[in-house]
């Protein structure tokens, strides 16, 4: 499979032929929440430069424009930077940066399980549940499609069918 990572300023032509040739994006879009912590690790008070803003604004719209498009569009992070909080719960929050660019909570958890499953050449062992698969599987408390953060409230974990956490 192919894909492209970012993708911060591709032309809409890009996009459809992105769409028609199956090509992934995988946009590494940053929250508010992330923002917000990234201009205080910067030594920056207040509220959010516009800069920032608006480097926000063009993110979110790109990833609009290629679900639009229909380009699959695949879940991941390069948190890498140290911004006061756990690497895991900061590269998390790239799926908040999805919903705030508008897909719906069903897409986001599409794109972090069937559609890495695809990208990765292993949507008959990821992503799904099944015989084979390699079962890692989490609950949570509530309902994401109805409220996502309930992705923060993990309360089981399975992974490759060992029970790792349960009430």
């Amino acid at each position: 499979m192919n894909s492209i990572e970012h993708g911060y300023e591709v032309a809409d032509s890009t996009l459809r032929m992105m769409a028609q040739k199956g090509v992934f994006l995988t946009p590494t879009d940053v929250d508010t929440l992330v923002a917000i912590a990234y201009a205080k690790a910067a030594g920056m008070e207040g509220p959010l430069p516009q800069g920032l803003v608006a480097y926000m604004q063009s993110e979110r719209e790109r990833l609009a424009r290629a679900v639009k498009a229909g380009v699959p569009i695949a879940a991941g992070s390069d948190m890498y930077i140290a911004l006061g909080m756990a690497q895991g719960a900061a590269a998390r929050r790239v799926l908040f940066a999805y919903i705030q660019a508008g897909l719906t909570p069903a897409q986001v958890l599409q794109a972090a399980t069937l559609t890495d499953a695809r990208l990765l050449g292993f949507e008959d062992e990821l992503g799904v549940i099944k015989p084979k698969a390699f079962a890692d599987i989490i609950a949570v408390n509530g309902n994401p499609l109805d409220d996502f953060s309930a992705i923060e409230r993990v309360v089981w974990v399975m992974k490759n069918g060992t029970i790792y956490k349960s009430p």
